[in-house]
């Protein structure tokens, strides 16, 4: 199997080091940004499986290359994990809110992130093994990683994906926020807010469908029967 390619927005030099070096033990392909303007730049010649990105950043601020990734069709689908020291939750839902599929606040755990970013390239990958789902006006084909609401073709980050699929799969069941972290390998009980802000994000793109993800006050989340 091909290396995956990650690329590092990391403006402080040791923090890029560490991150650069146990990355690569891990056996990825690791690029380096030490600015926000450079990371685009790189991403657009050669996009990465998953960009690890922090918001501070010279020359462009990571919020604004998240927005420049995810609204140009060639990097619209790479991965992106925030690390940030910047964790208020306002920071974390804005950010998740612009297409991020995980937010990893400084300082952390190496091997916790490590476990995120191995999380995040699995949800990238298509699978074949699964059938595709089918539940009145929403269709979730695993293989091709589409979603599509009344025959429109829905963009979804891998995050939302996950999240969609997982419940649909179990329709009419309630998964609780913990578990659909779990799902996601963010076990992470900080993160269960994570997961409010995919699903605001995941209605919004799903239009009418969106109904179908029904919340289920003080439990979590499930998707309606047809």
């Amino acid at each position: 199997m091909a290396k995956s390619t990650l690329l590092v927005a990391e403006d402080e030099a040791d923090m890029a080091r560490v991150l650069e070096y146990n990355l690569a033990q891990e056996g990825y392909d690791v690029l380096v940004a030490k600015r926000g303007d450079d990371a685009l730049a790189m991403a657009r010649e050669r996009p990465p499986d998953l960009v690890l990105l922090d918001l501070m950043l010279p020359g462009i601020s990571g919020l604004n290359v998240l927005r420049e990734l995810k609204a140009r069709p060639e990097t619209a689908k790479v991965g992106v994990i925030i690390v940030s020291a910047l964790g208020s939750e306002d920071d974390i839902v804005l950010g998740l809110n612009l297409g991020a599929d995980d937010y990893v606040v400084k300082p952390f755990r190496i091997r916790e992130l490590l476990a995120r970013v191995s999380a995040a390239c699995r949800r990238g990958e298509p699978t074949d093994d699964e059938q595709t789902l089918v539940s009145g006006e929403v269709t979730i084909d695993p293989s091709r990683y589409e979603v599509t609401a009344d025959g429109e073709r829905i963009d979804l980050t891998p995050s939302e994906f996950a999240i969609v699929a997982h419940l649909a799969r179990c329709p009419g069941r309630v998964f609780t926020r913990w578990q659909l972290c779990e799902a996601l390998g963010i076990g992470d009980s900080v993160q269960e807010r994570t997961i409010d802000a995919h699903v605001r994000t995941i209605r919004k793109k799903l239009g009418k469908a969106g109904r179908r993800i029904v919340t289920v006050w003080g439990v979590g989340y499930k998707f309606a029967e047809a």
